[in-house]
């Protein structure tokens, strides 16, 4: 299966576990896998990234841009009918 990448703001408290998301736009560079999203008593919420390198906090409405996966059906070299 080919796939492209297309990528979306979401909301920091809409995030979820196995995401690929970016604090800092859709750039190159930034992107972290989330292991888990940890909410602080104080209402906003920690961003705990697989490596434990790059973790972050932001509160809930903040917008991350996360990563999703479309699939290709048609090959680039021929024409769709």
């Amino acid at each position: 299966m080919r796939s492209k990448v297309e990528i979306v703001q979401i909301r920091v408290a809409d995030i979820a576990s196995s995401d690929v998301v970016n604090k800092r736009g859709p750039e190159k560079n930034g992107w972290i896998e989330v292991e888990r999203l940890e909410q602080l008593e104080s209402g906003d919420y920690v961003v705990h990234d697989v490596r434990n390198v790059d973790s972050f906090t932001a509160t809930g409405y903040d917008l991350v841009w996360l990563q999703t996966v479309v699939r290709l059906d048609a090959n680039s070299h021929l024409a769709l009918h």
